[in-house]
C-alpha cells in the first residue's frame, strides 16, 4: 500500500479495498495490514482509506488510547443506494452480533451503543454521497447504520445489493 507518512514511531499508508486488516487464524497466507506494523486500530477488508500502524509497543498503545478516548476523528465516505430522510443526522443506535449469521451485526437495543453522524454531499435520482463521522468504532457500524435507515453501501456485499453495481459517474471527480 501506498505511504503517506512515516517516522520512527507511525506508518500511515492507503489501505487499498481487498487487504484484510489482521490474520483470520494462525495461518494466513495473504498479506495483512500487520505485514507493514503494529495495528492501531482496523478498517473492513473492502473498505480502502487511510491506516495508521505503529513501529513499536509503546506508539501502538499511546494511539489505541487516543481512539479508544475518542480524541480521534474519523470521516468516511460512502455511494449508498436511495436517499436518507434527513440531509444531515445523528444516527445512535445500538448494534450486536447478528447470532444467525455470526460473521455479520445488526441493530439491536441490547447491542452497544453506537453513533454515526451522516451528511448527504451529493445526491442524484437513485444514490447519494455521504459524509460519515462515528463517534464509536463497532465492527461493521457504518455499513449497519446505513442499512438500517434503508440506504446501503454501493458493492456491499454483506448489508447491500453486491458488487455488480457500478459507482455512478456522477460522484466520479
Amino acid at each position: 500500500p501506498p505511504v503517506i507518512y512515516e517516522d520512527e514511531n507511525v506508518l500511515v499508508l492507503n489501505k487499498p479495498a481487498g487487504l484484510l486488516s489482521m490474520a483470520k487464524g494462525e495461518y494466513c497466507p495473504e498479506p495483512t495490514l500487520e505485514n507493514y506494523g503494529l495495528l492501531v486500530h482496523r478498517l473492513d477488508r473492502d473498505t480502502s482509506g487511510v491506516v495508521i500502524l505503529a513501529k513499536n509497543p509503546e506508539t501502538q498503545k499511546m494511539l489505541r488510547k487516543q481512539f479508544q478516548d475518542r480524541k480521534t476523528h474519523k470521516t468516511y465516505y460512502a455511494v449508498v443506494n436511495g436517499h436518507p430522510k434527513l440531509p444531515e443526522a445523528m444516527i445512535d443506535l445500538p448494534i450486536a452480533r447478528n447470532l444467525k449469521r455470526p460473521t455479520t451485526f445488526q441493530v439491536d437495543q441490547n447491542g452497544k451503543s453506537s453513533q454515526t453522524h451522516y451528511k448527504v454531499r451529493e445526491q442524484n435520482e437513485r444514490y447519494s454521497l455521504l459524509e460519515l463521522k462515528p463517534t464509536t468504532g463497532r465492527t461493521h457500524q457504518l455499513r449497519v447504520h446505513l442499512k438500517y435507515i434503508g440506504t446501503p453501501i454501493l458493492g456491499d456485499n454483506v448489508y447491500g445489493e453486491g458488487t455488480n453495481t457500478k459507482i455512478p459517474r456522477l460522484f466520479l471527480h
